[in-house]
Parts: C-alpha cells; sequence; structure tokens
C-alpha cells in the first residue's frame, strides 16, 4: 500500500465518521485503526524513498553507460581512420554524433533527476499537509473532550 492509498483510507475514514451525537461538528472514528493507518505511512515512506534512489541511481549508470558507449564509438571511429589513413571526415563525425549521443543522455538523465526530486518534493509536501491537517483535527477533538 503506497502512503497516497493509505492517505487516501484515512480521509474516506474521516468522510464516512458518524456524528457524535448532539455535537455535529464532532466525529467518531477507529482510533486504532487511524494508528494502523499511520504506521502503514511510516512503513510505506522508506519504500517510496527507496524508489526515488534507484532512478536516481539508474541515471547515473545510464551516464556511464552513455560516456562508455561514446568513449567506444570514438575509439572504433579513430582505429577506423587509422585504417583508412586518409578519410579524416569519418573521425570527425564518429566524434560529433558521440558527443550528440553523450549531450542527450546527459539532459535526458538531468531531466529525469530533476523529475524524480519534484516528484518526491511534491510527496513529502503532500504527505506532511495531510499529516498536519490531520494531526490538527485529532488535537480539536483531543481538546473538545478534554473540555
Amino acid at each position: 500500500m503506497t502512503v497516497f492509498d493509505v492517505l487516501d483510507e484515512m480521509d474516506d475514514m474521516l468522510d464516512n465518521a458518524k456524528a457524535f451525537p448532539l455535537a455535529a461538528h464532532r466525529i467518531v472514528i477507529d482510533g486504532d485503526r487511524l494508528r494502523e493507518l499511520v504506521n502503514d505511512i511510516r512503513l510505506a515512506m522508506p519504500k517510496e524513498m527507496k524508489r526515488a534512489q534507484t532512478i536516481d541511481y539508474d541515471c547515473d549508470r545510464i551516464i556511464k553507460e552513455a560516456q562508455q558507449n561514446a568513449e567506444d564509438v570514438i575509439r572504433q571511429a579513430e582505429e577506423r581512420a587509422k585504417n583508412l589513413v586518409s578519410d579524416h571526415a569519418i573521425v570527425e563525425e564518429a566524434k560529433r554524433r558521440a558527443h550528440e549521443i553523450l549531450s542527450k543522455t546527459k539532459t535526458k538523465c538531468e531531466d529525469t533527476k530533476e523529475a524524480t526530486s519534484a516528484f518526491v518534493l511534491n510527496s513529502l509536501t503532500n504527505t506532511e499537509e495531510k499529516l498536519n491537517a490531520l494531526l490538527a483535527e485529532i488535537k480539536r477533538e483531543r481538546s473538545n473532550w478534554e473540555k
């Protein structure tokens, strides 16, 4: 279950809660279930963080592979140029293509890293907002019960 699934279930729990008799603004919820859901969020967060870390690792791996591929293309082009001796244009085209591939790959990985960072930040912000709202509601309910 993802963090968002748990938060949706918490929202449903609040939406479907029964009104407290003689106090329509107060509701009755299953405190044990709410605690379970909060614990589920705690357990799910590391999974989502790990996914973001995996994406980041994959980007680094892709960049390294692209660099290696670019170096391989350049090396192969240089060897071919040596064999052809006079065909300097082939080497230049291979170098240009290798640099172009490397540049495109780096750009794509940076875009992926930025999107991943934005996703993680957005996820954490949404989770924090929902948890803060739930915590505020719980505090209000507690203070109302204590009165």
